[in-house]
């Protein structure tokens, strides 16, 4: 009996990804062309689904979607359906981006990796700046110096301390673009950018950004190239973003305005803010948790399992960086770093291990819930009783 049981919800499981990869997949594309940016409106952003990556205002030809929070038209759409494809969050194969970067697929909720160290910047003025050990910054410098990139698309910010996406091109750049922004910056939309300047660029995301870039890599849009000048992907642990209206609640209810805080974190319960002065307000994290982007809600990757290297602060001592190293350059540049006395580094020790893939863990289990909730909400009443054999 349990034989026949285990039987069906895999032939369930089969028939449901192959309907996916070709049935799902063409209509998408036909939606896409017949709608155009009404499509990537009806299917993603008014379904709460967007992760605001910037991908589809990449792809744009005619440069009319602009992303700050959400994708908007800012001129004549002519329904090429360029955003829709090109949007990780309409269709992705994971397992299939992952299998041909890796050579397999991992069944570590980290995904797959060669090492897992933490590590700290030795420059005093990186660490000024820094979320924590300062790696992603210390990377970026060190690649830029070396000539291996001409630049790097980072989330900087605005003279009104919002997020937006730069391409650093100086150290000076680099340096000022240090710390995790927790709001929307829609990097990919400057992919365009840096190949039309033809710059040699290391790419710095979250886990939804890193997704998008893979499916832009791997899921040609006609002869569309925006990745092949990308040197190395770096991302940053991510349990959720939010939504700038946040800010604004600190501002009324904590007294603390974007433009003076310096750095923010999530440590433990709370939303920890240190303004300019250096002093610190803690928040607790389910007040902020209200302003959290509902695309966020579905993602299921904590630690970026499709980048080369993946950088956040679980699991280390203060004042360290944990960094996974997934990809043999990456591993290359690491090894670099340590030997040239740019880095120090530790072993990451098994209880360190074990609170980065709890954490990886539970945002699977939240999301699951989530994407469980909407999906039998939107079925006929008839096939509700099917979401046991096929999630």
């Amino acid at each position: 009996m349990l034989n026949n049981v285990i039987c069906r919800r895999n032939i369930a499981k089969v028939w449901v990804h192959s309907m996916y990869r070709a049935d799902e997949l063409l209509s998408y594309i036909w939606l896409a062309r017949d709608e155009g940016f009404d499509a990537l409106e009806l299917e993603i952003i008014y379904k709460d689904l967007c992760s605001g990556c910037g991908a589809c205002s990449a792809v744009c030809p005619e440069d009319v979607i602009s992303v700050d929070e959400f994708p908007r038209l800012t001129g004549k759409c002519t329904n090429c359906g360029y955003c829709l494809q090109a949007c990780p969050r309409s269709f992705i194969d994971r397992k299939e981006y992952e299998e041909k970067l890796f050579g397999s697929i991992s069944e570590d909720i980290l995904g797959s990796y060669i090492f897992i160290k933490a590590a700290k910047s030795k420059n005093k003025e990186i660490l000024k700046n820094a979320q924590d050990g300062g790696f992603v910054t210390a990377m970026l410098s060190y690649m830029f110096e070396k000539g291996m990139i001409d630049g790097a698309i980072v989330a900087g910010s605005d003279e009104e301390n919002r997020p937006q996406p730069i391409i650093a091109k100086s150290l000076d750049d680099i340096y000022k673009s240090g710390g995790t922004k927790y709001a929307n910056s829609p990097n990919l939309a400057l992919l365009k950018k840096a190949k039309e300047e033809n710059l040699k660029i290391a790419l710095v995301g979250l886990p939804c950004q890193i997704e998008g870039f893979r499916k832009l890599e791997n899921y040609k849009i006609e002869d569309l190239d925006l990745t092949s000048n990308v040197v190395i992907t770096i991302a940053i642990f991510c349990k959720s973003n939010f939504l700038l209206s946040l800010y604004d609640y600190m501002e009324k209810k904590y007294g603390v305005s974007l433009k003076e805080m310096r750095k923010v974190d999530i440590k433990g319960k709370n939303f920890i803010i240190e303004k300019e002065d250096g002093e610190v307000i803690k928040i607790p994290l389910k007040e902020a948790y209200k302003y959290r982007r509902a695309g966020c809600k579905v993602c299921l990757d904590f630690s970026s399992r499709l980048s080369d290297v993946s950088v956040g602060s679980i699991g280390s001592a203060s004042g360290y960086s944990t960094v996974i190293v997934r990809s043999e350059k990456a591993k290359e540049i690491f090894e670099s770093m340590e030997r040239d006395g740019v880095i120090e580094t530790k072993e990451i020790d098994e209880d360190g291990l074990e609170k980065i893939k709890k954490l990886a863990q539970l945002k699977v289990k939240d999301s699951k819930k989530i994407i469980n909730k909407r999906i039998k909400k939107a079925l006929p009443l008839p096939y509700r009783s099917l979401l046991e054999w096929v999630i």
